[in-house]
């Protein structure tokens, strides 16, 4: 039996509603949700924001922040926030809104979440004001964020001590739509460069070829972009936001569901990743977590172009004899410091203190690492437990003297986006994931290009002639015939060319 498009996807609504509620339920919902985070978690901060109109009461917004991911950010993550947003794709086509840190393992840490109607400068702000309230003021804290006005005047007046930062993917993607040139994939170095030296070496370059760069970088991307002018005591070196896009990718496939049923799958995400984690901490031994102790030894490997020469026990200079690079370093065990500045910013020792390190005996890489990739931090950061829910019919029942109703806006036209639409920059194409120019570049990968050749083809069945057989029948033309009215050859006199002998159409004429 086949059904047609309208008796499927009525058939889908409803299969939809039984499982997960009525869309418009599901802002009300949220009420007992929030009641019973309330009692399973305390200590959570959620928050329902309404706006009432023409005597109705709507929903606007809804922020979430676990006890144990606030508590455990700032008992064991580095102070470092990534804030974005990414569009919901459902009935409601709402924001989602995120504050993710960073443990010791660079994993990403889910810290808060909420809804928003849009990506407003007074959205932003209420978001912020939440997250204050579930965090507090920490000191040291950095904030990095793309290239969003409201977002970035938000965290302004929010957070005013918290050192901002902005996305340096999003920053090129605007700087190469104003400044083409070879001169300008200096940006990239500069943005890397740890010491001041460099990045204004690299920015001289192209503030010569260009010197309105310097006034456009102001007015455009006043925010710290460039590692050298970060805060050493963040211990988190990143130029971008990706760590935001992990989280986004992270929930991508449940951005369709009711508000009330995405925000308790986030939820259980969550708390299948601190069970998963808090495991992996009970089996770590030692004080430093082992991946940082693989990565330490992978770089102690190919440092024979660095040379130690020693001051005292723990003081040395290290020259670089790389070919494009001859400089001198000092390192500093005691202090932790070396003249590059990598150790300082990133918390881990840099390669010159690694070959310092390595001439040294019975000296373990553990004591001159940051805190912050120990395993006791990572426990901590993993140690509260997100109590488990019962599902929704045995919620607390809300008595509100009032229905919350859906948002009041408009839902797009068409069938909601699941992917996001990569940029230039990211790799992506103009038709999409699933587009022909995509697929034209796969099979260029796996060598199937089909490949159009111009001017006379041969017949696959007649190799000397200078055309193409189209017979109905798929035989050959040698030892049998080729149809007269399907052949390119139907009038071979005509252009001048003589049939092979061995072709039985010679016989035909």
């Amino acid at each position: 039996m086949v059904h047609g498009r309208d008796t499927v996807w009525k058939g889908r609504e409803i299969a939809l509603k039984q499982i997960y509620g009525s869309w418009e339920e599901s802002f009300h919902m949220l009420y007992s949700w929030k009641a019973e985070i309330e009692k399973v978690s305390p200590g959570s901060v959620v928050e329902i924001d309404t706006e009432i109109v023409e005597g109705g009461v709507y929903f606007r917004r809804f922020f979430c922040a676990l006890a144990p991911c606030t508590v455990g950010f700032k008992a064991g993550c580095r102070p470092y926030l990534s804030i974005d947003g990414t569009t919901l794709n459902g009935r409601w086509n709402g924001h989602l809104a995120s504050a993710t840190g960073i443990d010791g393992n660079n994993w990403m840490y889910p810290i808060a979440f909420g809804f928003i109607d849009s990506e407003t400068a007074d959205n932003w702000i209420w978001f912020m004001s939440q997250l204050n309230k579930a965090i507090g003021n920490p000191s040291p804290l950095a904030i990095c964020t793309d290239t969003c006005k409201g977002l970035e005047n938000a965290v302004k007046q929010v957070f005013p001590q918290a050192e901002q930062r902005e996305c340096f993917r999003h920053l090129m993607q605007n700087f190469i739509k104003k400044y083409q040139g070879d001169t300008f994939g200096r940006m990239y170095p500069a943005a890397r460069a740890y010491r001041t030296e460099v990045f204004d070496h690299h920015m001289n370059k192209i503030l010569d070829a260009r010197y309105e760069v310097g006034t456009y970088l102001a007015q455009h991307h006043s925010l710290k972009w460039m590692r050298c002018a970060f805060n050493p005591a963040i211990k988190c070196d990143y130029i971008t936001n990706n760590l935001a896009k992990v989280f986004n990718n992270w929930v991508k496939d449940y951005k369709d569901l009711p508000v009330t049923e995405l925000a308790d799958k986030i939820r259980e995400m969550i708390m299948v990743l601190w069970e998963k984690r808090r495991r992996m901490g009970e089996r770590f031994h030692g004080w430093l977590l082992p991946t940082i102790r693989l990565q330490l030894r992978a770089r102690t490997r190919g440092l024979g172009h660095l040379r130690v020469i020693k001051s005292a026990n723990f003081s040395a200079e290290v020259w670089d004899n790389n070919r494009d690079n001859h400089m001198r370093h000092v390192v500093k065990l005691l202090d932790r410091t070396c003249t590059c500045e990598e150790w300082q910013h990133t918390g881990k020792p840099c390669e010159h203190a690694l070959a310092f390190l390595s001439t040294q005996r019975n000296i373990p890489f553990k004591d001159y690492v940051h805190e912050y990739f120990s395993v006791q931090r990572f426990i901590a950061a993993y140690e509260g437990v997100i109590e488990p829910m019962t599902d929704r019919s045995q919620w607390p029942k809300v008595d509100l003297g009032f229905i919350l109703g859906a948002p009041l806006g408009k839902r797009g036209v068409g069938r909601q986006r699941k992917n996001r639409i990569k940029g230039f920059l990211e790799g992506g194409t103009r038709k999409g994931k699933g587009g022909k120019d995509n697929e034209k570049e796969q099979d260029i990968a796996k060598g199937k290009e089909k490949i159009m050749i111009r001017g006379p083809m041969t017949c696959r069945r007649c190799p000397r002639l200078e055309g193409v057989c189209r017979s109905i029948d798929r035989r050959r033309c040698h030892g049998s015939w080729c149809h007269p009215a399907r052949c390119a050859w139907s009038a071979p006199a005509l252009r001048g060319w003589q049939l092979p002998a061995s072709c039985s159409r010679r016989a035909m004429t």
